[in-house]
Parts: C-alpha cells; structure tokens; sequence
C-alpha cells in the first residue's frame, strides 16, 4: 500500500508532466493556427519570403532634431531600394524601429513605397512580382537618444508586409544633419528717424514692421509675414499650399471660384494706401524707386522680397520688380529665401488670383522663371492651365 508522501509525489509528477503535455499541445495548435494563416478559402499559399531589401547610397538615412510640442525630438528619415521576389503583389503597412540596449526600445512609423521605380508618387502601393521600388520611411524618437551632431544608429529597422513576413535591416546608420550655422556677416541696418526723405521713412517704417512680422511667421511655418490669403472665409498661413486628388480628370492647379479668394495684407494695405495718398507723380516715383532700390540683397531687407514685389505688384510694377529681383537676389539662397519666397508668392496668387495676371504678366512670370536654379514651384503649369481656361472663356 502506498503511503501518503509517495502518493503526493506521483500526483506533483502528473501535474508537471500534464503541464508539459499541454504546453507542448497549446505549441502545436499555434503552429497548426499560423500555418492555416497563410491560407484562405482557396488553397493559397502565402509567400514566406517575399522581399528583398537594399541600402542606397550614403545620405539616403538621417536624422534631425525636430519639435514634439515644446520638447526635441529626433526625427529619423530613410530611403532603400524593395524589390518582391514572390509571385504575388506584396505590401507594406507597417515599420517598426528597435533601438537601445538589444533593441528593447520600440517605435512604429510611416512607410511608404514609390508608385514606379522612376516615380516620385509615394503611398501605400502594392510591388509587382519581380519589380523594384523606393521604399521611404520616418520614425520620430522621444526623447532624444543621441546628442544633436552625432550619428544615429539603429538596432534594427523592421518592414511588416500584409502576410505577416518581418523584414529586417541591421545596425543602420542614419547620419545627423545639423551643421553649426556659419557666421553671416551682418546686414546693413537703416533706422528711420535718420531719413529725412518723408516717402522713403515711411517706406522704410513699413518694411521693417515686415521683417518682424517675417521672424514670427517665416517660411519654416509655411507663411510669408503679413502677407496670406483667405479662400472660402479660411484664412492661410501664408499662400497655402498645392495638393490634388489623384486620379481626378479635374483642373486643379486653379481654383474656379477666384472671386472667392482674397489676399491680405496690414502691412500691404498700408503702403498701396500711402502710394494712392502721394499727391504727384514725382512722388510716385520715388516710392517705386525706394522700393525697387532695396530689392537687393544688400540693402537688409532680403527676407521681405516678397513683400517688395507685392507692393509693386499691386501697384501696376509687377514687371520691373521681377526683372530686378532676378538681376540682384541671389539664386538658390537658403538662408532667408529670399527669391524662393518670390516665387512662393507668385505660385500661391495664380492659384487663387489668376484673373489679376494679364496675359502680359503672365508672360513676364514665365521670363522670370526660365532659367532660374530655384524650384519653380507650380508655376509653369499654373500658367499653361490659366491660359488654357481663357482661350475657352473667348
């Protein structure tokens, strides 16, 4: 007869061998359940390898130190090359990055594929059997893991395709962007109460008022000073921006209802205020020519180029400020775009004030593009399709 301790040591070891019995059971049912996963209805097989990844040429992965609110925080930004090598068009939804110690950290992201290897239409795409294409992706990072000027390297960058497959790149390096800014060499600085000229102090006046109002709402924020436009009663920061729904035969480079759309400005009003106030046409001419005299990057007011041309503009000189601010503001200037933002407003007021071109400034905008290293913005295609819309109004 068994005694009570060997009793207790045989039901301890049924317990445990039932406890590995039904581990090793609930281990098969979840092979049998991930293998039915890859099936559905029809018999199909899901691919278990389905894309290849490939790192392009350095300066194709970085960092920068964005905004979270208040806080930094890192943004990291990467472009390889994703080819499909499964017989199936493939996916991706989903990017995860692992960073820190053995990649205990994690962050999802955005992904994105390019609609054409040779295509710069980036979305959810699906990649044909055997094709490659841009594969882009950013993560943001908070806090921040890495001191601003040094490198950033990943764990792993992980790639999630619709059939569950994980794809992995190692140890990528995603390379800083900061770079300490260059002493600039201090902009001439006029001071009103100096001028005894009374158009151009109160010229003057008025453009320093925009070079402030440029400091607060500059081109990082997508805006142009005081200058902005309201359409439909929503007023813009700046020029707004351009966007279209893909796949649509619509026009939408302009907008139909331009009555709609109103540019504002205090400070505009201001000068094309005080330039139908001046009482001669010797004083007209000297408000033209203090305004295309500082359209100049010289002259410290570069950053409001923009304002300068405006003003012009509205004041029937659209064509003699272009031709002088291709001649003296630099091309391709990063600092305060100054001729980029030129062209910013001129792209945001054929969008939304096409009927204030005539065909003659629209010829003078095209000259004033043709050539430029700037990017052009819409531009040239706002021109063709406001042309087009009036030979179809004659």
């Amino acid at each position: 007869m068994l005694d009570p301790k060997t009793i207790s040591s045989w039901v301890g070891a049924l317990v445990v061998a039932g406890g590995a019995f039904a581990g090793v059971v609930k281990f098969l049912f979840w092979i049998f359940d991930e293998v039915k996963k890859r099936k559905t209805h029809d018999g199909f097989a899901a691919p278990k390898t389905s894309l290849r990844l490939a790192a392009k040429s350095e300066g194709n992965c970085w960092w920068h130190m964005g905004r979270k609110r208040d806080d930094p925080t890192m943004q990291v930004v990467g472009s390889m090359f994703v080819t499909n090598i499964a017989s199936v068009p493939v996916r991706i939804p989903q990017a995860e990055l692992r960073y820190g110690f053995l990649g205990r950290k994690r962050v999802s992201g955005m992904v994105m594929v390019s609609r054409g290897l040779h295509e710069n239409m980036h979305g959810m795409y699906d990649i044909a059997p055997n094709e490659t294409r841009n594969l882009t992706f950013d993560f943001w990072v908070y806090p921040p893991v890495v001191e601003v000027s040094e490198p950033f390297i990943a764990h792993s960058v992980r790639f999630f395709d619709q059939f569950g497959n994980v794809h992995k790149v190692k140890r990528l390096r995603f390379a800083s962007t900061h770079v300490d800014p260059p002493s600039q060499p201090k902009e001439p600085e006029e001071f009103p109460y100096e001028i005894v000229d009374p158009v151009e102090k109160e010229i003057v006046s008025v453009l320093k008022a925009e070079l402030v109002r440029y400091q607060m709402c500059g081109r990082l924020a997508g805006g142009l000073g005081s200058v902005h436009i309201v359409y439909q009663g929503r007023s813009f920061t700046g020029m707004g921006s351009d966007s279209w729904t893909p796949n649509s035969p619509m026009n939408q480079l302009i907008v139909n209802d331009p009555e709609s759309a109103v540019l504002k400005s205090d400070n505009l009003e201001a000068l094309v205020a005080f330039y139908g106030r001046l009482g001669s046409d010797k004083e007209k001419e000297r408000f033209v020519a203090v305004l295309i005299d500082r359209l100049d990057s010289k002259r410290g007011y570069l950053a409001v180029s923009y304002f300068i041309v405006c003003v012009l503009s509205c004041v029937g000189l659209l064509g003699d400020a272009l031709r002088k601010a291709k001649r003296d503001l630099p091309d391709g200037e990063a600092r305060v775009f100054g001729l980029s933002n030129v062209l910013m407003l001129l792209n945001g007021l054929l969008k939304y004030r096409h009927p204030d071109f005539t065909n003659e400034m629209l010829d003078e905008i095209e000259r004033t593009v043709h050539g430029l290293k700037e990017h052009p913005f819409l531009i040239p295609a706002k021109i063709a399709a406001i042309r087009a819309s009036r030979l179809a109004k004659a």
